[in-house]
C-alpha cells in the first residue's frame, strides 16, 4: 500500500526560536546547507508518497517565495491558513480539497522533526491502517522527558498524560503518523488533532513504536543548536539522519561560514558572520 498524501506541518508561529524566530520560518532553518522544508520534502519522497502539502501561516510570504526560488513548487501544493487553523482543522482543510474529497492515505510530518527506524515497522503501521483510523508512531523516552505519555493497550492509545511517574521511562507520541481518510466526519474551521481526526475515544487509532529509532529534533532554538553541532562529529555522519542528509547533499557546502565550534556560534545565512555562544541571522544574535 503507497501513502496517497503527505502533510508537513509548516504553520507554527515559531516562538521557541527566540528573535531570529520571528524573521526566518522554523521549517526554512537550515540543517547544514538544507532547509528543514526541503529535507522533509525528500523525507516523504523517500517514503513513496505521491502528493505532498505544505500548510502556511505566520510568514507564508517567506516560504512561498523559497519554494520558488528552489525550484520545489512543482513538488508541493501549499495551503494557505488563515486564520491558523491548528493541526486538525490542517488535516480537514487539505482532506476537503477536491482532488481529496476525504479518501485515502495521509502521511502527518511535523516540520521540525525527523524519525528514522527500521523499515519492518513502516510495513507494520501501513498493515495496522487498513481498519483503524490512525497509526501513529511512538518513541520511548527517558523518564526525566517532558513530553506528554500516551497509554496504550495492546497498542491502542487510551489516554494521554502528563508524565508524572518519573520512576520509569515511557512511550510519546514522535509526531509523525499515518491516518486513514476514508470515512472522517468533516469538521470545518480550527480544530485539534485529538479531537477531529485521531479521536482515540470514539476511534480505533494504533501506535507502533519502534524499538530502536533515530529522533531528531530542531524544535526549539536551543535544542536546534545542539543538534547542529552534533552533527559536526564524524561519528554523527554515519547514523541515518546522518547518511540521510549527506543522500540530500545537506553537507555540501562551506562549513566555515556556517559553523565556529571554536565559539559554539552558527551563522543561519553562511556569511561567517559568529558571536560567542550565538546564533546569527537577519543582522540579529542570540544566545545558545
Amino acid at each position: 500500500m503507497q501513502i496517497d498524501y503527505a502533510l508537513i506541518l509548516s504553520a507554527g508561529l515559531g516562538t521557541r526560536m527566540g528573535e531570529i524566530g520571528k524573521k526566518i520560518p522554523k521549517v526554512l532553518w537550515p540543517v547544514y546547507f538544507k532547509t528543514m522544508l526541503e529535507l522533509q520534502i525528500n523525507y516523504c519522497e523517500e517514503l513513496g508518497v505521491k502528493k505532498i502539502y505544505i500548510n502556511t501561516h505566520f510568514l507564508h510570504d517567506e516560504i512561498e517565495s523559497f519554494l520558488k526560488q528552489s525550484g520545489l513548487m512543482n513538488r508541493v501544493t501549499i495551503l494557505h491558513e488563515d486564520p491558523l487553523l491548528d493541526s486538525g482543522g490542517a488535516i480537514h482543510n487539505l482532506a476537503s480539497r477536491p482532488e481529496v474529497r476525504y479518501k485515502g492515505s495521509l502521511l502527518l510530518v511535523n516540520g521540525d522533526q525527523f524519525l528514522f527506524f527500521d523499515k519492518k515497522y513502516w510495513a507494520k503501521a501501513i498493515d495496522k491502517l487498513n481498519s483503524c483510523r490512525a497509526v501513529l508512531f511512538g518513541i520511548k523516552v527517558d523518564k526525566t522527558a517532558a513530553y506528554n505519555e500516551t497509554v496504550l493497550q495492546n497498542d491502542q492509545l487510551v489516554e494521554i498524560k502528563k508524565n508524572t511517574d518519573k520512576n520509569r521511562d515511557y512511550i510519546t507520541y514522535s509526531g509523525l503518523g499515518i491516518l486513514n481518510l476514508n470515512g472522517l466526519t468533516p469538521v470545518p474551521g480550527i480544530s485539534r488533532f485529538f479531537e477531529t481526526v485521531a479521536n482515540f475515544k470514539n476511534e480505533d487509532v494504533q501506535f507502533v513504536t519502534p524499538d530502536k529509532f533515530e529522533y531528531w529534533d530542531f524544535g526549539t532554538a536551543d535544542i536546534y543548536a545542539r543538534n547542529i553541532f552534533k552533527l559536526a562529529d564524524a561519528a554523527q555522519r554515519k547514523t541515518e539522519m546522518g547518511q540521510f542528509l549527506k543522500r540530500h547533499k545537506a553537507f555540501e557546502g562551506a562549513e566555515e561560514r556556517f559553523l565556529n565550534r571554536e565559539l559554539n556560534a552558527i551563522d543561519l545565512e553562511n556569511r561567517e558572520r559568529f558571536e560567542l555562544n550565538c546564533l546569527t541571522a537577519k543582522d540579529l544574535s542570540q544566545k545558545i
